[in-house]
């Protein structure tokens, strides 16, 4: 397969840019991550729930878009990768369940329960952000991006 890449520098071109593009959306999660803590640190439960809400929107529909668009493409270029993209597919699950359960809690309003849930899930999911850009990284191959 690698062999194919290198007779497809416009592929390569678009996964580049593609693979900049997902790790651009992870620090746009970061940062609406970053409010919901903030907001919880100041006891501001009303704008907590909502930063949360929409740091939740935001996060359903990226995993949307991985799913539907990017692991696709990925599979159709490395079929080799197929069981670690069904893995994140699978993490992805967890993290649209452990939002849910997050939500809940936000609900309640109970600071301190939102605040470690919510440093618990960052930590998970900074893994899993890493783990997809490494991924990306690997197809573009970083010592030939520029060609």
């Amino acid at each position: 397969m690698a062999r194919a890449r290198a007779d497809q520098p416009g592929l390569r071109l678009r996964m580049a840019q593609e693979a900049r593009r997902i790790s651009s959306q992870h620090r746009q999660l970061d940062s609406l991550c970053v409010l919901v803590a903030g907001a919880l640190e100041r006891r501001a439960p009303a704008q907590a729930r909502a930063a949360f809400l929409r740091f939740r929107d935001a996060l359903d529909a990226h995993m949307s878009v991985e799913e539907e668009l990017y692991f696709p493409a990925l599979r159709g270029l490395r079929p080799e990768l197929e069981s670690e993209l069904a893995g994140l597919v699978r993490e992805h699950r967890r993290f649209r369940r452990s939002l849910d359960t997050l939500a809940d809690v936000f609900a309640d309003g109970n600071a301190a329960a939102c605040a470690r849930g919510l440093e618990s899930f960052a930590e998970s999911f900074a893994s899993h952000e890493t783990q997809e850009e490494r991924l990306l990284r690997g197809l573009v191959g970083t010592s030939d991006a520029s060609a």
